[in-house]
């Protein structure tokens, strides 16, 4: 379906609400935050490789715990915000329940791509921890020497901010929320898309 072929919408004074995001067609990667609708493009065979990578190392460590782990779920936020992140881990209550309510999610990881890095980095920062998500990673490819950095973060609660957990590491790190797991970054940047890199605006597969 073509733009053209889009049915109409028309904004609020505040914007567009979950209802008019919900009335879209299948296909775009669609969000709204502050009201305003994000199309974005299908995830590069790179990207889906590290989400499943980090959620299957989520999977194994998270046996026996009350959360579930989750792909690509969308996550309602309030009335005029609801995003995708690449992974979650929520309250196994949830397991059956789409949109994912944001007071259910324990972690939130967004794989940056060129196309989405000012909204994981600075956007969705700001509102995973005004909307009480206690733990954010982002994970960004490195152009040179080719590999990734992960950053963990940590809501606090006095402020309602993020602070650095875990600063941007390439090499392995262990954290305890919301279980302990270690994570062995090179590996993570050596699986799936063998090695990648970020250049020119996309996503280059060697």
């Amino acid at each position: 379906m073509n733009a053209a072929e889009l049915p109409p919408l028309v904004p609020g004074p505040r914007g567009y609400r979950t209802s008019d995001l919900h009335g879209l067609p299948a296909g775009p990667h669609y969000e709204l935050i502050d009201g305003c609708v994000i199309a974005s493009p299908p995830p590069s065979a790179a990207e889906t490789g590290l989400w499943r990578w980090l959620a299957n190392a989520f999977e194994i460590a998270n046996r026996g715990s009350p959360f579930v782990v989750d792909r690509g779920q969308p996550v309602r936020i309030s009335e005029y915000d609801e995003v995708r992140p690449d992974v979650v881990v929520a309250h196994v209550s949830m397991a059956e329940t789409t949109p994912i309510p944001v007071e259910a999610l324990m972690l939130v990881v967004e794989v940056v791509s060129p196309s989405s890095a000012l909204r994981d980095i600075m956007l969705k920062r700001v509102l995973y921890a005004q909307a009480g998500v206690p733990a954010y990673w982002t994970v960004i490819p490195r152009p040179d020497p080719p590999g990734l950095l992960i950053t963990e973060l940590r809501r606090d609660d006095a402020t309602s901010m993020y602070v650095e957990r875990t600063p941007a590491t390439s090499r392995s790190f262990s954290t305890d929320h919301p279980w302990r797991v270690t994570i062995d970054v090179e590996a993570l940047a050596s699986h799936g898309a063998a090695s990648t890199s970020w250049a020119d605006g996309h996503w280059e597969v060697r």
